[in-house]
């Protein structure tokens, strides 16, 4: 701009254009310890001269106001005259921001009067700005009744000022817990009760974890009260959340919280919450019995939403099973978000079985479900209580009800949600859940591309372990839309950045950072094998041997290796891959995997001959399978048609017969028809019978046989041998 205005010295535009880069560049260059104030200095002068060449220039006039009251504080009267210019600009943000200078410049000046009438005035400019936004509405007014309450506290000493404010300001509450203490000891100076409640409540729920004095003395003059047997529904509910919160603190008996809690149910027989937090005391102390019927008891006459949580924890871990929940206690969005955390994280790992896993999923959805609800009416239709309701909770919410909701598989209703979440206070874990949520609507192209703007965000706040999930997500929704080209470009740019990172990484991680590296890398290995199976076998063993050169711990380099060996039945190279695989990858292999290694390994052990290792494989089989595939025992009846196969080599007549007689089952309980498979193994088990002494059985299931297939020569020659056997005791 320099030599520009040594052409044009009375450009507004380029004076104000230079004035502005000054200003930034004092506010990015300023070291607080040397409290160097030039470069501001220059900027006001700057301003200055605009306001010299056009007196009237209002965003002159409001930095040069800035830079005066909150920078340098150098000549504040001027200051004060801009801004009184200022509060009647026709923009509407011109004026609040001059209004706002000015209040600072009056309460530097010790001139409460002119702040709090400017704090009137723009209580009542926001109230006419904002009618249909309760959530900006209540943000600004909460902190402008906090600076109103403080002023009279700190300031005027007006207690009747401070408890008048205090009212008027309860449906903008703010979380500053230090004021709320404030009002609360000077309410129980003046004997005022509901008040002191009401600020108690608000000073020990937003309080720190570590109290300080003041919070102590709170307390204390509770407690006092309470010996005297003066305390109102609020006053006893702050006692209880302090005692609760700050027990080590305070010192208090391990069960002195249940018995103020029982003490206090004979006074409010049908109040929650001495039910609550006695419950809760139990529950934490692990006496989930004692605590179920106070739990129960509080949610049956109000209740809270981390009392459902627990309530549904101890009922489950006392009787097995879920309880009815007839109703759900009213409590604020961000109260049902902090149980769903606590359902999801504390109880479900402690009382999770496959036969509660879908109802403990509905659960877990619902806690959430409450709480967007309730963030939303708030939010977006301006309705419930303002409380704590704020706007990164609500963000978080979204993450997790969307995440929730895809488990499930509502995939429309779950992008919906994380679109809301992201648009509120972005951060890559929505923009990760969300694009899970479009791949699983198939919407792969709008996947890629919230999936892009997520791997752009910096290591600061996102890992490369985490990075290289969502740049595998990206590489398979590439190749799944048959852009094989595409998918070779990002498979060979992310296996470069993988291997680029491991060299110069490698010797500082841990070794579960390695494993999770590994673990993230495995969809882009699964999409390097779908490439690579288009090819010879060979060329994918040639690839994949290549991976092993340049990180011999990738387990699924080991695990792709493998398949490839069993497709060419190098069975010896088969076995090698599938133990070091498991050798590298340890207790952490899924159960799909798990069945592919058992049956490889097992079937390359039977086609070398190695039938008792073949059996310790196929054995491993079937748990897995019966997992992976609840609903189908194709492969489990090809499981115990091996393994009988097995046993019957190596004449272990005792185990042929129970695994075949297993395989059997497996084609009646489905109604299979007969094939060669179930011709064989009923031999088998046949031959199993007879070996093992039960002849007569042995001769019903070849009769069974020749039933189904009259002429086979085996079934008949062992019918003939063995009747007469059966019958050789006439023979003299």
């Amino acid at each position: 701009m320099n030599p520009f205005l040594l052409v044009n010295p009375d450009s507004i535009e380029g004076l104000l254009l230079k004035a502005r880069c000054e200003y930034q560049l004092a506010s990015q260059t300023f070291d607080p310890d040397l409290n160097d104030m030039s470069l501001y200095t220059t900027a006001y002068h700057s301003f200055e001269y605009v306001l010299k060449l056009q007196p009237t220039h209002e965003e002159a006039m409001l930095y040069a106001a800035y830079i005066n009251i909150f920078v340098t504080q150098d000549n504040l009267p001027e200051a004060q005259v801009y801004c009184d210019i200022l509060a009647f600009s026709e923009n509407e943000d011109t004026r609040l921001k001059a209004i706002g200078y000015r209040r600072q410049v009056n309460f530097i000046l010790g001139n409460m009067e002119f702040v709090l009438e400017d704090i009137d005035l723009m209580i009542a400019h926001y109230k006419a700005l904002y009618p249909n936004n309760r959530s900006i509405l209540d943000k600004e007014l909460s902190l402008l009744y906090l600076e109103k309450t403080n002023i009279y506290l700190w300031h005027k000493e007006d207690a009747l000022q401070v408890f008048q404010t205090f009212r008027e300001g309860k449906a903008y509450p703010h979380q500053n817990y230090l004021t709320h203490n404030a009002v609360a000891l000077l309410a129980l100076d003046y004997q005022r009760l509901e008040l002191a409640g009401e600020a108690a409540f608000m000073a020990f729920t937003y309080s720190d974890e570590q109290p300080n004095q003041e919070l102590i003395d709170l307390y204390h003059r509770i407690n006092d009260l309470s010996a005297k047997s003066k305390l109102n529904k609020l006053l006893v509910y702050s006692l209880i959340l302090a005692l609760r919160r700050f027990s080590e603190h305070l010192k208090a008996d391990s069960i002195e919280i249940l018995s103020l809690s029982l003490s206090y149910m004979k006074v409010y027989p049908d109040w929650d919450i001495p039910y609550h937090f006695a419950g809760t005391f139990l529950f934490d102390e692990k006496k989930y019995a004692e605590a179920l019927p106070y739990l129960k008891k509080s949610l049956e006459i109000g209740g809270l939403a981390r009392g459902l949580r627990r309530y549904v924890d101890a009922n489950c871990r006392v009787t097995g099973q879920l309880p009815d929940i007839e109703s759900l206690p009213a409590d604020s969005p961000e109260a049902y978000y902090a149980a769903g955390c606590d359902f999801y994280y504390e109880s479900i790992p402690n009382i999770w079985t496959e036969e509660l896993s879908e109802e403990l999923q509905e659960i877990k959805v619902k806690f959430y479900e409450v709480s967007y609800q309730g963030f939303y009416e708030y939010f977006y239709n301006n309705t419930g209580e303002s409380l704590a309701n704020e706007i990164h909770t609500f963000a978080m919410c979204c993450n997790n009800y969307g995440i929730a909701l895809s488990e499930i598989g509502a995939y429309e209703k779950a992008a919906e949600v994380h679109a809301i979440g992201y648009s509120l206070s972005p951060f890559w874990e929505q923009l990760n859940s969300w694009g899970t949520a479009l791949k699983g609507l198939e919407k792969y192209e709008e996947a890629i591309e919230i999936y892009q703007v997520a791997a752009n965000y910096s290591s600061d706040y996102l890992s490369f372990s985490d990075y290289l999930r969502i740049k595998a997500e990206i590489l398979d929704m590439t190749y799944k839309l048959g852009r094989n080209e595409k998918t070779y470009e990002i498979l060979d740019a992310i296996t470069e950045e993988y291997d680029s990172f491991l060299e110069i990484n490698k010797k500082e991680l841990t070794e579960a950072q390695l494993f999770e590296l590994s673990e993230q890398y495995i969809i882009i290995q699964n999409v390097r094998h779908d490439l690579l199976s288009k090819g010879s076998p060979e060329d994918a063993i040639k690839a994949w041997q290549n991976e092993l050169v340049k990180n011999p711990d990738d387990n699924s380099a080991w695990f792709m290796l493998m398949q490839e060996y069993y497709i060419i039945k190098d069975y010896s190279q088969c076995i090698a891959c599938a133990d070091n695989y498991q050798s590298v990858k340890k207790e952490a292999i899924q159960d799909t995997s798990r069945c592919k290694i058992h049956y490889m390994r097992g079937l390359s052990h039977m086609n070398l001959g190695n039938y008792e290792k073949a059996i310790e494989d196929l054995k491993a089989l079937i748990a897995p399978l019966k997992i992976v595939y609840p609903d189908n025992e194709y492969e489990l009846s090809r499981a115990y048609l091996h393994l009988t196969d097995c046993y019957f080599i190596l004449n272990k007549w005792d185990n042929c017969n129970d695994v075949a007689y297993q395989a059997i089952l497996c084609y009646i309980r489905n109604g299979w028809a007969w094939d060669d498979e179930l011709l064989k193994v009923k031999l088998q088990y046949a031959d199993a019978l007879h070996a093992t002494g039960s002849k007569g059985e042995a001769l019903e299931n070849i009769k069974n046989i020749l039933e189904a297939y009259p002429a086979n020569e085996e079934a008949l020659k062992r019918k003939k041998e063995w009747k007469k056997g059966l019958f050789s005791f006439f023979k003299s």
